[in-house]
């Protein structure tokens, strides 16, 4: 059943039954009203007619019956004499009352004449039952009017209160998105909002389904795609140790190759965790992160990793940003990492300078070294996944986690122009940054088309 076909029968039914009521109460007050003036007026005409009553025992004389009102009439009963008749009165008088009384269809009221007799006013009930039934009469016809003009008006302030309502269901139905809040009914409005904000929500969820799909799928075929590399290669390597006659010295080569290919999946497989772990990051995550005190972690801990490297850091005493902590992290380790491994200066050192300082609002961060550097026509190449040179003992995956970290902090990352060695890799930070959702839509295998 339509809503508004259930308002126009709740107007139908309450309308009738409230003026039914009513009218029940005012017929019941006029019916009381009507029986008190009914024994007023026998009362008023009992005390009009005493004289004349007390006359006609005094001097009795013979009447013919006098005709009057056929509902109404009088008895006078004189102690000698003919009893005088007006009007109509009951075949058998009944008992004497000095205060209004009834006798079967009959309203009568008597007084005590004296010695003289005795004074009866009669007013039969018909008249005023028939009065009465007439007032209930029209309370049912009001009764069934207020029902029909109910229906009517329910249906019509039916239609009319649920016409926003109405226009929601047409914005569903024509495929809108979301529901118009321009109803100018509050409560409608408010729920529109709320179904507006339960599709965000849903949307976002659907969002960010599809980013874990894809993330898992794109892992997985990345995966398997670099993975085939190393695997094959150390099944070539396995295969030359069944060999009887491999010489020590070449045995002891294939365990040191066998040994750096594990590492390097052990290194990729790392690498790739941490990517699909930060193209998930939710907003929630986030909080404020003092990126001095992280870089300093960092370096200390980059210092136990690579002893044949020296670390130099320049550091505030704070350097507040709004971040996921785990997210920041892997920026400074993985900007310290390269440098120590591909920084290698001309006599064989490594020297890694990082600094952080803070200009208005935004967070800066540079990592250089003196190493051989990279040409400036592959500053923004480094960038791609699994872009590494030849015989790098890197994953190719360094600079890429590098970038999706910073972009998902609303920052950039840049490799900055050097006329000599060494290589410096800046990134810049907002220090009070507010996603719009989960990695603001961007996915990690798209990164090098964002650069």
């Amino acid at each position: 059943m339509r809503l508004s076909t259930r308002f126009a029968l709740g107007v139908a039914v309450l309308m009738p039954l409230l003026v039914g009521l009513a009218g029940l109460l005012f017929v019941r007050l006029s019916v009381d009203d009507l029986h008190t003036a009914r024994d007023e007026r026998l009362t008023q005409r009992l005390q009009a007619f005493t004289p004349l009553a007390l006359n006609y025992t005094q001097r009795p004389v013979r009447l013919r019956p006098a005709e009057g009102d056929p509902s109404e009439g009088l008895y006078v009963d004189p102690v000698r004499g003919q009893p005088l008749v007006i009007g109509a009165v009951p075949p058998k008088l009944p008992a004497p009352a000095t205060a209004p009384a009834t006798a079967g269809t009959w309203r009568y009221v008597s007084t005590d004449l004296g010695r003289r007799g005795r004074l009866w006013i009669f007013e039969e009930q018909g008249p005023l039952d028939a009065q009465i039934s007439d007032l209930y009469d029209q309370l049912l016809i009001a009764t069934l009017i207020a029902l029909a003009v109910g229906a009517a008006a329910g249906l019509t302030l039916g239609r009319f209160t649920l016409r926003p309502l109405t226009r929601l269901t047409k914005d569903v139905k024509a495929g809108n998105g979301r529901l118009t809040r321009k109803t100018r009914a509050r409560e409608i409005d408010e729920l529109a909002g709320l179904v507006n904000r339960l599709l965000d929500r849903r949307d976002e969820a659907v969002h960010r389904t599809a980013e874990a799909l894809e993330t898992a799928r794109a892992f997985a075929a990345t995966a398997a795609h670099e993975l085939r590399t190393p695997l094959t290669s150390m099944g070539g390597n396995i295969a030359l140790l069944g060999y009887p006659t491999l010489p020590p010295e070449d045995r002891v080569e294939v365990i040191r190759d066998l040994a750096m290919e594990q590492a390097r999946l052990e290194r990729l497989i790392t690498m790739l965790r941490q990517l699909a772990r930060g193209e998930l990051m939710e907003p929630d995550s986030l909080k404020d992160v003092d990126l001095a005190g992280v870089s300093e972690v960092a370096v200390q801990e980059a210092t136990r990793r690579h002893r044949h490297a020296r670390f130099v850091a320049h550091l505030p005493d704070a350097a507040m940003v709004r971040g996921w902590p785990e997210g920041l992290r892997m920026i400074v380790d993985n900007l310290l990492e390269n440098a120590a491994v591909h920084g290698v200066g001309p006599h064989g050192t490594v020297r890694v300078e990082l600094t952080v300082r803070v200009e208005g609002t935004v967070a800066l961060l540079r990592v250089a070294d003196d190493g051989p550097g990279m040409p400036r026509e592959l500053h923004q190449e480094a960038f791609n996944r699994f872009s590494r040179r030849a015989g790098s003992p890197g994953t190719g995956l360094g600079l890429t986690l590098i970038h999706q970290q910073v972009v998902l902090h609303g920052g950039t990352v840049e490799i900055e122009p050097s006329s000599g060695r060494g290589l410096s890799v800046l990134v810049q930070m907002p220090i009070a940054w507010r996603p719009d959702g989960p990695s603001d839509g961007l996915s990690w295998l798209s990164l090098h088309q964002k650069i």
